[in-house]
């Protein structure tokens, strides 16, 4: 019984490890692996702890779980920007350059992936410091998780920070990601223009050697048949094949192929674009309507949600 299910369980190891080596760990696959990683750390902890907070009203965790939760909650927003830059500019390169995937190696994806968590870390770790579990002024005895800027007197140093959070976190990855879309696109249209050119040349060429090869099997039919010794020619096996358009110019694709590609290129693009700019923008563009409109966060608005991240 112990040597069956020795048998069974080596049997399994086996079929894992073959499953796993079969499966081979592709560059886009690692950035979407880290940009799922991420959008699972915006949801646990930016969103989580936003609710749990709404809930109690006020934080109830002590200064070192304040600093935490605070640096989490915009580590997992910049992680999910930087990562979305990284791909971008992966893509960017594949598709625009693509003899740089000559050199291309895995240690530059893991590179690239790197600079995207350092990145992030670097830009949450202000939260660390500027927020702390301390007494609310002008509330004795009420202790919350608070921000404090001390460097500049107020509302300076707060909207500062509100716009510098907004500048890395949404407008450095819209721009870049903004750029390496719209060349990919160019890059793929003047493609199908150039291939557009050239079709009609490699068209013609094709007719006319398949009329050189039809009249050449009419000669070789009327030799075999006038022939005193009834010997056939042999035709040339070279000759006679049927010449595709693949065939002389292999790394040319069908016309119409290339347009779904440029359909879809462009559809992708679009999507990316406005899926960050709508998933993005509410929260920057309440921040920043709420720090620097005058009276803002007087209104009904702000007081009924007032609940920053930042």
């Amino acid at each position: 019984m112990d040597r069956k299910f020795a048998k069974l369980k080596d049997s399994v190891i086996s079929e894992k490890a073959l499953a796993v080596r079969r499966f081979k760990m592709t560059r886009m696959y690692y950035f979407l692996l880290h940009l799922v990683i991420s959008d699972i750390m915006t949801g646990c902890f930016t969103v989580m702890p936003q609710l749990a907070w709404d809930i109690t009203h006020r934080f109830n965790g002590g200064n070192i779980l304040c600093k935490g939760v605070k640096f989490l909650q915009l580590f997992g927003p910049y992680l999910s920007s930087y990562v979305l830059v990284v791909t971008a500019i992966d893509r960017y390169q594949a598709i625009c350059y693509p003899l740089s995937n000559c050199n291309w190696t895995s240690k530059k994806s893991k590179l690239m992936i790197a600079i995207a968590w350092i990145i992030s870390i670097l830009c949450s770790a202000p939260q660390a410091f500027i927020f702390s579990y301390q007494e609310i002024p002008g509330f004795p005895g009420v202790y919350d998780c608070w921000a404090t800027f001390t460097a500049l007197p107020p509302p300076w140093g707060e909207r500062i920070y509100v716009t510098w959070y907004t500048v890395t976190v949404f407008f450095i990855p819209l721009i870049i990601i903004t750029y390496t879309y719209v060349y990919i696109c160019y890059e793929v249209w003047n493609n199908v223009r150039l291939k557009r050119q050239t079709l009609k040349p490699e068209i013609s060429f094709i007719e006319m050697r398949k009329n050189w090869l039809k009249n050449e099997s009419e000669d070789q039919n009327h030799t075999k048949n006038d022939s005193l010794d009834g010997n056939s020619v042999e035709n040339n096996s070279d000759d006679s094949k049927y010449v595709t358009p693949n065939q002389i110019n292999p790394r040319s694709h069908s016309i119409y192929r290339i347009s779904k590609a440029k359909i879809k290129t462009v559809k992708v693009t679009v999507v990316v674009v406005i899926c960050y700019i709508v998933c993005s923008s509410p929260f920057i563009c309440v921040q920043v309507w709420a720090n620097w409109w005058p009276g803002a966060q007087q209104t009904s608005f702000w007081t009924a949600k007032n609940k920053n991240y930042i």
